[in-house]
């Protein structure tokens, strides 16, 4: 939409308004182009005849016109100034709210220095625009046009000729003004960038500290400000040309308009007082029409800016409110899955044709490998995505028909990634007015939390900062869980929630959810399967469908992939705080290149496997790295990575508890193939290259196989089994 449009269609509802402003603006116009003309009688009919009487007539005149110019400058600067703040008051608020609506993919396209960004430097050139520059420019312009008439009256063929050189003053801003858009587009996109590196410096600086990577950061930020100075200092040049011209082509014509003027005078075709009024006067005009020109720039930056917030609003939520939604009843009901087909892409679906029934008043586990759908399903089940093909239903509603806040009132998601605001412990549980402080207190209770809260000085009233990093994992899990449950939801979805909790603190997260579980639907997404022994229902989920389902002993008995999964996971041992593993020799043997060793030799293997501890974020090993360690996944999950032929950094696999990789190492110390870091706080298993040939020495036919199954596996680049991968 044109800016000049938009700026209209928002001063419409305030018609009063602007019909007080457009009215002081016309007097004084009409005030500044009289003072001029009475010049030229105050020369002719006055000061030359010596007219005292004639003079004070036109003084009281000027007088009395100055009066009401006063007057109405001070109600065209009330006017505009209401008129202004009730504008872009309205534009943010509704700015604010339209990206309140969006959904998840919204997030996903524009990072969070795109959004701030337009909320401020490009909120504040609307606001100058609004407030100064188009009132100015209106003002301007009326003086123009005003000034032009008046100026034909006085002489016409001397304002003909000084209308077609002013020409000159718009034609270098003209020719400039591409140049000028682009550059205010590259400098904004500019400021996004930095604000985004700024973002991610001050949310990670705890990772950017651990890993020395401040270095780095400073890099990346130089760059930002670099560009910045350089499109900068680019656009500065091109502004300064866009004032500069048409001040050099002002100055050409008032030569032309001495020159040409005085030659009038002497042919009698034009009194003196006549000059001076149409010299004063044309001054004026000169003037504002050389301020027109001095506001382009502000004109073209708000213009961009126009649009750069119209992008924003412009955008559609990808999960809309139905046209009349209706209210869900807050009893558990049945949920199911119809035919559903999704994916975050185009060309590519998380879910494909899936069916599910989960019975209300249920415990429902989703399990399956990274990338086969059980996340997918449950941001489907929170509505954060609708489903392309087919419909999720709530008895026999389809989720698209309830309205938003009346499931939300139902449902619940508690995720790995606790959220919580800067502010007390009451604030972040309360959240609204809704509760009291007797539920707020039960709740915390219920969680296991309030014991913890009592014991702080200031209960309830602590302070919460850095986004919960004041807390313990365990202490901002129940944090979300008591929040959660003091909206006493029928529906409770839970994403990893122990995901990076320590082992005893895993124990008694899980102890809380059986004790929270009557009464209500409780679905879990989670890889560590130990957690979800006492589940109703487990379904195993493998691309994109329903590969099995079952309780645990079911699947356990069929020896299908939840039962390989189950494998994988155990045979690991690992201290309470989470610091000390250990793996013993029957599931070392379950690994392809060990299944052919002596037990006995898988013992002292196991006791050469030393425990490494990761933060999120923490490299283990880098692409093009010598290696010379294997490892085995006790808990945690590791991006698998490989950089691009254009240098970006691509994902290739997500392991999580139970797969390892590294295993060439084990033969001989060649560059990693990969880059593995941490997606959260991890515990591995390794073993040093030296330390496996200490114990090979004594059985060469082995080694020999081993290094067979290893050389074939770094020959085809393929992963030994779906636990491995080549790093």
């Amino acid at each position: 939409m044109h800016p000049i449009r938009t700026m209209l269609n928002r001063f419409a509802p305030h018609k009063w308004l602007c019909v007080l402003y457009i009215g002081s603006v016309l007097i004084e116009v009409a005030y500044a182009v009289a003072a001029p003309i009475s010049l030229q009688y105050m020369v002719d009919e006055a000061f030359v005849p010596k007219d005292a009487q004639v003079f004070l007539f036109i003084l009281s005149i000027l007088l009395a016109a100055g009066v009401l110019y006063i007057v109405a400058s001070i109600c065209g600067d009330y006017a505009i100034g209401k008129l202004g703040g009730e504008v872009v008051w309205r534009l943010r608020m509704d700015l604010f709210r339209h990206i309140q609506r969006m959904s998840a993919s919204f997030y996903q396209r524009f990072k969070l220095g795109d959004i701030v960004t337009r909320f401020t430097a490009d909120m504040a050139s609307i606001e100058s625009l609004i407030r100064s520059a188009a009132p100015f420019f209106l003002k301007e312009c009326l003086s123009v046009l005003l000034g032009l008439t008046v100026l034909f009256t006085i002489e016409w063929k001397l304002t003909l000729v000084m209308l077609v050189g002013s020409s000159l003053m718009f034609l270098g801003p003209r020719l400039l003004q591409s140049r000028a858009e682009s550059g205010q587009t590259q400098y904004k996109e500019a400021q996004e960038r930095l604000t985004d590196t700024m973002d991610e410096m001050v949310r990670g600086h705890k990772t950017i500290q651990n890993l020395h990577q401040q270095d780095r950061f400073l890099k990346q930020a130089s760059g930002h400000i670099q560009r910045l100075f350089t499109l900068g200092l680019r656009l500065h040049r091109i502004h300064a040309w866009m004032e500069r011209l048409p001040l050099t082509a002002l100055l050409l014509l008032n030569g032309i308009m001495l020159g040409f003027g005085g030659y009038l005078i002497l042919q009698d075709d034009l009194s003196v007082g006549g000059f001076i009024a149409f010299f004063t006067l044309f001054m004026t005009v000169g003037q504002s029409g050389t301020n027109l020109t001095f506001i382009i720039p502000n004109l073209i930056e708000s213009g961009v800016s126009f649009r750069r917030i119209n992008e924003l609003l412009e955008q559609q939520p990808g999960v809309p409110e139905a046209a009349s939604p209706v209210e869900l009843d807050r009893q558990p009901q049945r949920i199911r899955m119809e035919q559903v087909s999704f994916g975050y892409t185009d060309t590519t679906d998380q879910v494909k044709g899936l069916n599910l029934t989960i019975e209300p008043g249920s415990y429902v586990a989703l399990v399956g490998p990274s990338g086969s759908g059980k996340s997918t399903v449950l941001q489907l089940l929170a509505r954060f995505y609708d489903p392309r093909e087919g419909a999720v239903r709530m008895g026999s509603l389809d989720l698209r028909d309830v309205r938003e806040s009346s499931y939300r009132e139902h449902c619940t998601l508690v995720s790995q990634d606790t959220y919580l605001f800067n502010g007390t412990v009451r604030d972040n549980l309360l959240l609204d007015a809704k509760r009291t402080d007797e539920e707020m207190i039960q709740a915390a209770v219920q969680a296991q939390l309030h014991a913890t809260i009592s014991r702080w000085p200031q209960g309830y009233e602590t302070i919460i900062s850095q986004e919960g990093g004041s807390l313990s994992g365990g202490e901002r899990q129940r944090m979300a869980i008591a929040r959660a449950l003091l909206r006493d939801p029928q529906l409770l979805l839970l994403d990893e929630v122990t995901a990076a909790l320590d082992p005893a603190t895993e124990a008694e997260i899980n102890q809380l959810l059986e004790y929270i579980r009557p009464g209500r639907t409780i679905i879990s997404v989670t890889h560590r399967l130990a957690s979800i022994v006492n589940a109703d229902r487990i379904h195993v989920f493998h691309q994109g469908q329903i590969a099995e389902s079952g309780t645990h002993q079911e699947l356990l008995t069929r020896k299908g992939l939840y039962a390989d999964m189950w494998d994988k996971q155990h045979g690991f041992q690992l201290s309470g705080d989470g610091l000390h593993a250990s793996v013993d020799a029957d599931r070392l043997a379950k690994l392809p290149f060990f299944n052919s060793i002596s037990h006995s030799l898988l013992e002292e293997i196991a006791t050469r496997f030393t425990t490494e501890v990761c933060e999120q974020g923490e490299f283990v090993v880098r692409e093009g790295e010598e290696g010379s360690k294997f490892y085995i996944i006790v808990r945690g999950r590791f991006a698998v990575c490989k950089q691009a032929s254009n240098g970006e950094e691509v994902e290739l696999a997500v392991l999580q508890d139970g797969d390892y990789f590294g295993e060439i190492a084990l033969l001989k110390e060649i560059p990693r193939t990969a880059t593995v870091r941490s997606l959260g706080s991890a515990v591995l298993l390794s073993i040093r290259r030296e330390a496996f040939h200490q114990l090979m020495v004594q059985s060469p036919q082995i080694l020999d196989r081993l290094e067979r199954i290893l050389q074939a596996r770094m020959e085809g680049h393929q992963p030994a089994s779906k636990e491995g991968v080549a790093p």
